[in-house]
């Protein structure tokens, strides 16, 4: 379904796209990356422990996923990640790139709250 609405400038334009096409031109690809990512464990957590999440895991799923500036520094003075195995490559990525700190804190994510890995 198209829903045109008059805000949208986009329907003035004559030029046609697939939707290909604008996902590349709108450089979304890694936002729908990401959001797979976070649907499968959002996923996990409905099979495995439906429900709200207790105080812990809440606040380890925060760190990883939305205080990725925390969740670097966790890294380095806290050895958070000395049970979890991961090559030295990808944690030295992680410190240099946020998007790659965001794969790791969900990767990490699966592997403490939900023993996936």
């Amino acid at each position: 379904m198209v829903l045109q609405e008059a805000h949208c400038l986009g329907f003035r334009e004559h030029g046609k796209q697939t939707v290909r096409q604008w996902i590349d031109d709108q450089e979304i690809a890694i936002y729908n990356e990401i959001n797979d990512h976070l649907m499968e464990i959002i996923s996990l957590n409905n099979q495995l422990m439906p429900g709200p999440m207790d105080l812990k895991s809440r606040h380890m799923f925060y760190l990883a996923l939305y205080d990725l500036d925390n969740f670097r520094s966790q890294i380095q003075s806290n050895r958070l990640l000395d049970d979890f195995e991961i090559d030295s490559t990808t944690v030295d990525k992680a410190m240099e790139d946020d998007v790659q700190l965001l794969k790791l804190g969900m990767k990490w994510i699966k592997q403490v709250l939900f023993n996936q890995g």
